[in-house]
């Protein structure tokens, strides 16, 4: 299950394309995106893995395209 904040970092970081912008932008630590972002992953399955790492930073693997048009209105209505 996912909570509002889960759902909010997750949107930071797909729009930032990395944890430290996302921790910059919604003036929190990294280790906190990052654990929300490791319960979001536990909660869809390691298969549904939302993030893939690339050289430039993390970039939106399909089932992370269709999370985020879910969670951007979600995201939107907090």
């Amino acid at each position: 299950m996912f909570t509002l904040r889960h759902l909010s970092y997750f949107v930071a970081v797909a729009d930032a394309g990395g944890i430290t912008g996302a921790a910059r932008s919604l003036h929190v630590s990294q280790p906190s995106i990052s654990a929300a972002l490791g319960q979001t992953r536990a909660a869809s399955g390691p298969a549904n893995s939302s993030f893939a790492i690339t050289p430039m930073g993390l970039s939106l693997t399909s089932a992370g395209r269709r999370l985020l048009g879910q969670a951007r209105p979600a995201d939107r209505a907090r």
